[in-house]
């Protein structure tokens, strides 16, 4: 998702920010923290995607 509203961006030369946040149906705000993050930032953020949830304690017993 990052890179896609990266590359509607364009460095200023594609869609503005409103556009881009109505397109792909996120907020002006999340759109544009996502614009002022640099690649090192990016990685990290996207490496740590497993969260823990509050249910897995129950996964086995919702799943059955």
């Amino acid at each position: 998702m990052i890179h896609k509203i990266k590359a509607l961006y364009d460095e200023g030369n594609g869609l503005k920010i409103r556009a881009i946040a109505r397109q792909l149906g996120l907020s002006r705000n999340t759109v544009r923290k996502y614009l002022r993050m640099d690649e090192a930032a990016i990685e990290v953020k996207q490496s740590h995607r497993e969260r823990r949830k509050q249910l897995d304690a129950y996964r086995d017993y919702i799943v059955t």
